[in-house]
């Protein structure tokens, strides 16, 4: 099994959600070799997922999760909150890290707080030196200097950086960073690669589509 992972970040409105919506809808074909995960902005959480709801291996992630459980935390969305809406969640992303000083700490609680509401972590990593804490499967590696770039790491600098992992059991290893429909065969031919953490390619439903059916080549 592959997994696709689109993170919209911080983009769209709700009628580019839509229209999105409305070409991954006429577009997909089912394949049970891939499991796409889409990841919109919190607002558009339930549009997406009520709209392809049924869709064989489709299922819809958070792009991050509060450390707080409930309470009075004014903006937050907990993963309470999110537990009836998605099935993964991003944490740990390089751009949190940076941007919002998250903490190893930090994110440790977040993990712990998605597995007790039934979320599957997609926890992010820059190297070999962030800790993955306890209960996280899916581990994704996003060098820092491939996010939002253009510059993809080549695939071998990947696998050197995974040796140098201490990945947990039955891990299943994601690549991040500026990976798109062109040069995700390259990835592929590794053997090392379970799937992609998708950014700027899955704006567009046609490109992640066709990630989607490439990572079946």
């Amino acid at each position: 099994m592959k997994y696709v992972i689109g993170n919209w970040k911080a983009n769209k409105n709700h009628t580019e959600s839509a229209n999105w919506i409305e070409t991954f809808q006429g577009e997909f074909s089912p394949n049970e070799q891939v499991t796409l995960v889409i990841c919109p902005p919190f607002p558009f959480l339930s549009l997406v997922r009520n709209a392809l709801k049924g869709f064989p291996q489709v299922f819809i992630g958070a792009q991050n999760v509060s450390l707080f459980e409930e309470g009075s935390y004014t903006g937050e969305v907990t993963a309470k909150t999110l537990k009836e809406i998605v099935s993964f969640a991003i944490i740990g992303h390089s751009e949190r890290r940076k941007n919002f000083h998250e903490t190893d700490e930090e994110l440790t609680r977040k993990v712990q707080l998605a597995k007790k509401y039934n979320l599957e972590p997609i926890y992010c990593v820059r190297d070999e030196k962030d800790p993955i804490p306890a209960g996280v499967t899916f581990v994704a590696y996003e060098p820092v200097a491939a996010i939002g770039t253009g510059q993809n790491e080549p695939p071998e600098k990947v696998i050197e950086m995974k040796k140098k992992m201490h990945l947990p059991d039955n891990c299943v290893f994601i690549y991040g960073g500026s990976v798109n429909e062109t040069n995700i065969s390259s990835y592929l031919q590794t053997g090392e690669i379970d799937g992609f953490l998708v950014g700027k390619a899955s704006l567009d439903a046609h490109q992640f589509l066709a990630m989607a059916k490439a990572a079946t080549k």
